[in-house]
C-alpha cells in the first residue's frame, strides 16, 4: 500500500495485533482478560508509531514535502 517498505511494514505488524487483540475481544469469556487488555495497549502503541513514522515521511520524504494540496481543485484549471 505505501512505496516505502518500512511504512509496510509497520502496518503490517499493527494489523497484525489487531487481529490477535479482536480474536480474543469477541469471545466474551476472554474479552476482560488482562492478555486482552495487553493487546490492546499493543495495539494502541504500535498505531502511534505507526503515525509518527507516516507523520516524518511526510514531513522529511522530497516525494512528499513539495506538494501542494488545493482540496477545491488545481487553480490552474479555472482558466
Amino acid at each position: 500500500m505505501y512505496r516505502e517498505p518500512h511504512l509496510n511494514q509497520k502496518s503490517d505488524e499493527c494489523a497484525a495485533l489487531w487481529r490477535v487483540w479482536h480474536t480474543l475481544f469477541e469471545d466474551p469469556k476472554l474479552k476482560h482478560t488482562e492478555e486482552c487488555k495487553n493487546l490492546r495497549k499493543q495495539w494502541c502503541k504500535c498505531c502511534d508509531e505507526f503515525g509518527e513514522m507516516l507523520s516524518h515521511e511526510a514531513k522529511t520524504n522530497p516525494r512528499y514535502t513539495n506538494l501542494k494540496i488545493d482540496w477545491y481543485g488545481d487553480p490552474r484549471d479555472k482558466n
